[in-house]
């Protein structure tokens, strides 16, 4: 969930236990279902009856433990050591502590080097790409993301969005930092906030290309709002993309 970007703050137990104690995101349980939206990416995906998952940024382990409640074969990371035992915790009460402690690591979000290529079915980045230190860490994290992810798997994504004004005022932009944006909360917090066509040129960048379209969600917050950026990816050209070779 965290990175050096206001890395304390994530360590507090009362946001442990509030990231711990909300349920799983929804278009993840929608996708595991395959509904609405969802049907036939869901069809496409062909996960089989225990995909491998990666939690990028797990947090309190929410979406780690119910994926591992449906069966899948679940990987986590997460930069907050107190995230860490938290969502080990959880899951060792459905996999057992062996597990639990081997699949839930603690480091930075591009810190997925121990994985294979192609391992996953399924990569969950959820509210953490923002937090990289930098667009620097931002894209190699994408890179890394898209090597441990089989040809035609799935990344779940969401990033809030540059015009948000949770404190009542606009963000201000970084200069010199691409997509970098000041200003998001206690401490002047930077964060790395592409727009829709931005961050669906990046990923495909990285040899993805949209599953869903690229939803915006707007949120109210105690002095104003933010956006949330909602995407779902796939690990290479559309099922049934004419083939130009």
């Amino acid at each position: 969930m965290t990175e050096e970007n206001g890395t304390a703050f994530w360590e507090r137990p009362e946001m442990v236990a509030r990231m711990a104690e909300r349920p799983a995101d929804r278009r993840l349980v929608q996708l595991f279902a395959g509904d609405g939206v969802f049907g036939d990416v869901h069809s496409a995906w062909q996960p089989g009856p225990a995909p491998r998952l990666l939690d990028v940024g797990c947090a309190g382990g929410r979406n780690t433990v119910w994926a591992a409640q449906q069966g899948a074969d679940v990987h986590a990371l997460d930069a907050s050591a107190a995230m860490v035992r938290e969502t080990r915790k959880r899951l060792a009460a459905v996999s057992g502590t062996d597990a639990a402690r081997t699949r839930v690591r603690q480091g930075r979000m591009r810190d997925l080097g121990r994985w294979p290529d192609g391992f996953f079915e399924l990569v969950v980045a959820l509210g953490v790409l923002q937090d990289a230190a930098g667009y620097g860490e931002w894209t190699e994290t994408l890179a890394e993301m898209s090597r441990v992810l089989r040809p035609g798997g799935l990344c779940l994504v969401a990033n809030f969005g540059p015009d948000s004004e949770p404190q009542g005022r606009p963000l201000e932009a970084v200069p010199g930092e691409r997509f970098g944006f000041a200003g998001f909360g206690p401490g002047n917090r930077r964060l790395v906030l592409p727009d829709v066509q931005d961050l669906d040129a990046e990923f495909g960048r990285h040899g993805f290309t949209r599953a869903v379209p690229t939803e915006k969600v707007r949120t109210d917050t105690e002095h104003g709002f933010r956006t949330t950026l909602n995407a779902l990816y796939r690990k290479g050209p559309a099922p049934g993309a004419a083939d130009n070779g």
